[in-house]
């Protein structure tokens, strides 16, 4: 795994005509922004902060994503369930 990673880095930063440090640095910001997202939505759906905040701090297009989402799994529940 490890030399795969090392490979694919290699790969991205001839390609990008990048640095590897700077290519991790990039990867590491995007999954900070991530997990960052998956935190602020996990507490909007537990109810910990309103949906106006939620917008407010990564945008209306991610909570509008997670709601669907939502509701989606809730359906598919009902309907393992109870079956329609």
């Amino acid at each position: 795994m490890q030399y795969r990673l090392l490979k694919e880095l290699e790969i991205l930063a001839k390609t990008r005509k990048e640095k590897v440090t700077t290519i991790i640095a990039k990867a590491v910001e995007i999954g900070i922004d991530k997990i960052r997202q998956e935190t602020i939505l996990d507490q909007y759906l537990k109810g910990q902060i309103k949906r106006e905040e939620a917008i407010k701090l990564i945008g209306l297009d991610p909570v509008k994503l997670a709601e669907k989402q939502k509701k989606a799994v809730l359906e598919d529940i009902k309907w393992g369930l109870h079956g329609s």
